[in-house]
């Protein structure tokens, strides 16, 4: 078993959000995980990282590499993470490279890391383009170590089956938690399973970027790797809060980040959890979740991503 690297400042803070709650009629509580570290280590990805950095140490790597896309979180706190541990950070990212730098781009400039941008617009071209990245390393001389778009493989889920220990005995009816590579719902739904809590507390994974089909299959691969024995059971993931494109701004996420932030001064990004914010305001004022449920709002960061679009906004 990998003994994780303490490189997060856990466990984070668990509270309600009191004014948020008055408004919509149901009480919700938030996990603080945008504070698990800095401006470029905060966020869910640092959990994964944790055990995948340690993985890549013990393997004798001199270099790691991964994925995303021109604004990925994951791929700048791997970046902030390798420059930690002493490993070279490359980043394969998707699309075409945009010229300016700013946001995440500009943080992932600012640590060193080898910036390539591929040209893939699918997962499978990212992945694609991050394995030739992986061979050309490789014959360069270089002792990669790869680690999958948003670090979801079971090693990395195993991150979140301990951020799940932070909750204690809990009451939540509802967990809300964004699912876009899957590792992070993997180890939370994992986690739930383990505590006897599948029939009492539902895990709601909202997709900013993959068709239900899509992410479901990268999470069982998640929990599968995690525990070869687990039973299939069914999982609850919705996709219709997507909009156009991954990445791409909807009015109701916009409406959501600026309810958060006007409510309870707590920022949330565009990509991710603005869209699981929407969702979750969605599922209430539908009667999805009632007044009398206790739920619970798992914040994963990204916030410095919206300086990429701030003049969306106003």
């Amino acid at each position: 078993m990998i003994k994780p690297l303490a490189l997060s400042h856990c466990p984070t803070p668990l509270h309600r959000l009191e004014r948020l709650s008055e408004v919509l009629g149901v009480e919700i509580w938030i996990k603080r995980d945008d504070l698990t570290g800095s401006i470029v280590t905060g966020g869910n990805k640092i959990r994964k990282l944790q055990y995948i950095m340690a993985d890549a140490l013990a393997q004798g790597a001199d270099t790691v590499l991964t994925t995303g896309g021109p604004q990925s979180n994951h791929a700048k706190a791997t970046a902030a993470v390798a420059v930690q541990v002493g490993l070279k950070p490359v980043l394969v990212l998707a699309g075409r490279d945009p010229g300016r730098r700013q946001a995440n781009l500009f943080f992932n400039e600012l640590l060193g890391a080898e910036v390539r941008f591929s040209g893939a617009r699918t997962a499978e071209e990212m992945e694609a383009a991050l394995e030739e990245a992986y061979q050309s390393l490789v014959q360069e001389g270089h002792r990669p170590y790869l680690i999958p778009i948003g670090g979801s493989n079971g090693l990395g889920a195993l991150g979140y089956v301990d951020a799940y220990q932070e909750l204690g005995d809990h009451d939540f009816d509802w967990i809300v938690v964004t699912a876009g590579s899957g590792g992070t719902f993997a180890g939370l739904f994992l986690a739930n399973e383990r505590a006897g809590r599948y029939e009492t507390t539902r895990i709601l994974g909202i997709s900013p970027w993959l068709p239900v089909p899509d992410i479901a299959d990268r999470i069982k691969r998640c929990l599968y790797e995690c525990e070869p024995a687990w039973e299939a059971k069914e999982l609850l993931l919705d996709d219709a809060y997507i909009g156009p494109g991954y990445g791409k701004l909807t009015a109701e996420a916009q409406e959501a980040i600026t309810t958060l932030a006007r409510l309870e001064a707590i920022i949330l990004d565009h990509v991710y959890t603005g869209k699981a914010m929407a969702a979750l305001i969605d599922y209430i004022k539908k009667g999805k979740i009632s007044p009398n449920e206790k739920v619970l709002f798992w914040h994963t960061g990204g916030a410095p991503g919206l300086l990429a679009i701030q003049d969306r906004f106003f």
